[in-house]
């Protein structure tokens, strides 16, 4: 849909059918309320923050500067780790870690699409997961998720040393690299720095989770992460440091850009 069919759907709660079917007149509260979304669009905030909601995967979510805006590119990486996590455990709990679940979109996905996932979603922002948890018990599915208010590094890490085990970490983690979030779009720049900022060159939490992520996945368990245009050979270099990790993919997204990797445990580790 067009924005302002977005928006117009949106405030008069009806299918874009219904604008194209029967004329709507808008009452003058409608109208005042209408000019104040076109208004905040003209300064480039997000049509979802203006709405309120957006859709993952045919799953309604509230949305809002807490959070990153879940992107049609993130799909490609959750069908990927479903399609993986359903061969997984059938007989048991499949243990899935979302590291940077932002408005939970991932970890929601995940449990609506594996009736046997148990989900750790893991956020550095407090907001972030005041957001996804509600998003959660509107989905029904927040008695399988268990939110955790830490940065991922430092979790990893702890984890780690606890020898937790996990059958899928998967993450879309923040991958731009810091010098060209003041030349993002406008409407980009509305959303969360931390949901965006990859560090220096964009691979800092790549470095961070593949450094300890092959210590807390289970030996059949997949690691799954999206991540920026034109970084696969620099994450190919990151993996290359580490020989744990064996059969690493890469799947590209709806233009035929690298955009997810994927990757195992080596059968020697």
């Amino acid at each position: 849909m067009k924005e302002n069919e977005l928006m117009l759907t949106s405030l008069l709660d009806c299918e874009r059918i219904d604008l194209a079917v029967k004329a709507r007149e808008l009452t003058p509260e409608q109208e005042r309320q209408f000019r104040q979304m076109k208004a905040r669009r003209a300064q480039g905030e997000p049509v979802q923050y203006i709405i309120g909601k957006t859709d993952f995967m045919g799953i309604a979510l509230v949305v809002d500067r807490r959070a990153l805006i879940p992107r049609p590119e993130t799909e490609i990486l959750v069908e990927l780790a479903v399609s993986n996590g359903k061969a997984l455990r059938q007989d048991g709990k499949l243990n899935v870690l979302d590291l940077g679940t932002g408005s939970g979109n991932i970890a929601i996905a995940m449990a609506e699409n594996i009736s046997h996932a148990q989900i750790t979603a893991v956020d550095v922002s407090a907001e972030a997961l005041t957001l996804a948890k509600m998003n959660a018990k509107t989905r029904g599915v927040h008695g399988r998720i268990r939110f955790i208010g830490e940065d991922m590094s430092v979790y990893l890490k702890a984890t780690s040393a606890e020898a937790r085990k996990f059958n899928i970490i998967i993450s879309n983690p923040p991958y731009i690299p810091t010098e060209e979030l003041a030349r993002l779009p406008a409407d980009v720049r509305n959303e969360p720095r931390t949901a965006l900022d990859g560090g220096h060159d964009g691979l800092h939490f790549y470095r961070e989770i593949l450094k300890y992520a092959y210590t807390v996945l289970s030996p059949d368990g997949l690691l799954a992460l999206e991540i920026g245009d034109g970084q696969r050979n620099s994450i190919e270099k990151i993996f290359a440091q580490y020989p744990q990790y064996q059969r690493v993919e890469f799947f590209k997204d709806y233009v035929q850009t690298d955009r997810i990797v994927m990757a195992r445990l080596s059968e020697t580790f």
